[in-house]
């Protein structure tokens, strides 16, 4: 028997990330229980939510680029095998795509920097704009000393995280996996080569212990607490944070009263990314026919710090987060030449979205030291996503499969880069220690 056929593999997070891992285990053929601590429907989380900027957009040999276009053929993996396993065409690509152009907005002194977006497989995905043209071209209005560009390519637009995360989990069932909703990990030890796993049914408060040879991690800003007693220095690494999001609207009366070439300037201006400043974003999050879009808004550089992570969940964005992003969103609309008074734009809703960050805001996914600081190749983490780890889940799954079971296949040149980069990181950053027992 292969020997990827008696791994019994854990699986600590159901978001995008862990669900994304625990189906590529799955699909390789291990014996994978994934918990996740919340209801089969979210509430709360980084992978709460319908609508994540997906872009390809990128310089040659781009890694992030290569993430996303590798997601998009998993995905697709993902799709054949749900509807060949339920004998008909249930499953699509456009439950868990939509496409539609990404437009970026940069200063000027990047343009050296996009002009190497010009190569063969790419030059024909997407056009540029200067402040003189950039109304011709897209029916935008930008500031001085900037320049649009935008991507249209398929499946670039937006993600479904609600979607791709249940699609990804019934293929973790179809697979033999075992998915335990409201379980919370409470503990984590390894003896004689197996980790030991202390589990509570927070329906039941009863604890479960589970001996399991291989562990992934993907419990995104929970990470370090679950392992901060096998892994103490993680806590240095990955940095639980907030960003404040509103979801807002023009009102119905004025939206009605838009002609239709505004309407569409709406459509076609979203999703829509900002590299200036506090990066502001947008997206629509939900468009129903007559109605006006909502728009899900926030800033990806305005990231803070958390004092209490429980109860970050249950707490509002600020006035002056919420004002912020209101006001992009006003300027936003008037480079589309829709000109409204801030009593036109109501809010929908508004909540901060927590992940966790590295240093670099460059994601890992990589084997980890324990508290005796060796390093243990039968536990992997992913984490440190920073707001941008959708659009390349299945990538960053496939990569924690093949680092726990060994890669089955021989690798690409992209794909020794996509290790290179998110695979080294806490190794790099040991080795830095200046005394004993510390990391920095």
């Amino acid at each position: 028997m292969n020997k990827t056929n008696m791994e019994n593999v854990l699986v600590i997070g159901g978001g995008l990330m862990g669900a994304s891992a625990a189906w590529k285990l799955a699909e390789r053929g291990a014996k994978v229980t994934l918990i996740e601590q919340q209801e089969p429907n979210y509430s709360k989380g980084s992978s709460y939510g319908s609508a994540r900027i997906t872009r390809s957009l990128g310089a040659k040999k781009d890694v992030f680029s290569y993430v996303h276009n590798q997601t998009i053929k998993e995905v697709s993996n993902l799709i054949d095998f749900l509807n060949a396993e339920e004998k008909t065409q249930v499953h699509t690509m456009g439950d868990v795509y939509t496409t539609s152009p990404v437009t970026y907005l940069h200063p000027k002194e990047d343009y050296l920097k996009v002009n190497k977006y010009r190569f063969k497989k790419q030059k024909n995905d997407y056009s540029r704009a200067s402040q003189n043209s950039s109304f011709r071209k897209f029916g935008m209005t930008i500031p001085k000393n900037t320049f649009l560009v935008r991507e249209k390519r398929e499946y670039s637009g937006s993600l479904n995280p609600t979607v791709l995360i249940d699609k990804l989990r019934q293929g973790v069932t179809k697979k033999g996996g075992v998915i335990k909703y409201q379980h919370q990990v409470v503990g984590l030890k390894k003896n004689d080569d197996v980790f030991e796993v202390d589990i509570l049914n927070l329906k039941t408060k009863n604890n479960q212990k589970l001996k399991i040879s291989k562990v992934v991690v993907a419990a995104g800003a929970y990470t370090t607490e679950i392992l901060k007693d096998f892994a103490p220095y993680l806590n240095r690494i990955l940095t639980p944070k907030k960003i404040a999001l509103s979801f807002l609207r023009i009102k119905d009366e004025c939206y009605q009263e838009l002609n239709e070439a505004s309407k569409q300037a709406l459509q076609n201006g979203f999703p829509f990314f900002s590299q200036i400043g506090k990066e502001y974003f947008a997206i629509i999050s939900e468009s129903k026919n007559g109605a006006s879009p909502i728009i899900k808004a926030g800033g990806h550089q305005k990231r803070r710090n958390i004092h209490d992570l429980d109860k970050i969940w249950e707490e509002a964005p600020t006035k002056q987060e919420k004002k912020w992003i209101k006001k992009q969103f006003k300027n936003h609309l008037k480079m589309l030449e829709i000109h409204l008074s801030n009593k036109d734009i109501e809010e929908v809703e508004s909540y901060n979205c927590v992940y966790s960050e590295t240093r670099t805001q460059i994601p890992i996914v990589t084997p980890i030291f324990n508290k005796y600081r060796s390093l243990d190749r039968e536990i992997v983490i992913i984490g440190g996503m920073s707001g941008i780890g959708a659009k390349g889940c299945l990538s960053y799954g496939l990569l924690a499969t093949d680092l726990l079971l060994g890669k089955d296949e021989k690798p690409t040149n992209m794909y020794r880069k996509m290790t290179r980069t998110f695979s080294n990181p806490s190794v790099s950053l040991y080795a830095k220690r200046k005394k004993s027992g510390r990391l920095f």
